[in-house]
């Protein structure tokens, strides 16, 4: 997995992803969604790290019959994400050798509000909640040349200075391309829409 960009305040969420799918230099890259809504729990889950358990996480999120909403997802996220992660290292031993942090957006139940939280495999999936504002991953070292304030239309043109950031490593490159995909959730509803190639 690699971009992730997204936007949260009290009333919205705002998740930009890129679809490239890379596993090594050696296999032929594909394509994926990275972000998903599910709106039954008016929320959005994303990752970057590991695809395997993206995919299986937000699959099990969504036929999870006792959860109703993002922070009834939350109290048992942790637990769920350690055991899945242990049935995918066995099962897939490359994985060991890989990093997951798992993403939840959405609206609480408890207080109206969007709220965040972050799953990450290097804190043993511990619940993080997240602060509101713009979070950028890869961090961007030069956040030079970038309208900061107009995003998501700035999506575009933060993966490329993060792609031409990630192009310079050596090592524990990032590859990020394919289409910029835009998930927005508000207490109305979800949109999502695409922004073109990168």
């Amino acid at each position: 997995m690699s971009s992730l960009l997204f936007y949260t305040d009290e009333n919205e969420v705002i998740v930009a992803t890129d679809t490239l799918l890379h596993y090594s230099v050696d296999t032929a890259p594909g394509f994926t969604s990275k972000a998903i809504a599910i709106p039954h729990l008016r929320m959005i889950i994303a990752a970057t790290g590991s695809a395997v358990l993206f995919s299986r996480w937000g699959g099990l999120v969504n036929y999870q019959g006792a959860s109703i909403n993002v922070d009834a997802v939350d109290a048992h996220a942790t637990k769920a994400l350690q055991s899945l992660w242990g049935e995918l290292n066995a099962q897939f031993p490359a994985l060991r050798q890989q990093t997951a942090t798992v993403y939840h957006f959405g609206v609480s139940d408890n207080t109206g509000a969007v709220h965040g939280f972050a799953y990450r495999s290097v804190s043993d999936f511990k619940s993080e909640r997240l602060d509101y504002g713009l979070g950028v991953k890869p961090e961007l070292m030069d956040k030079s040349g970038i309208d900061w304030n107009s995003f998501p239309l700035s999506a575009p043109a933060i993966m490329q200075a993060q792609t031409l950031q990630e192009s310079s490593k050596t090592s524990n490159r990032v590859y990020i391309g394919g289409s910029v995909q835009v998930t927005h959730l508000t207490k109305g509803g979800f949109s999502s829409y695409s922004m073109g190639q990168l």
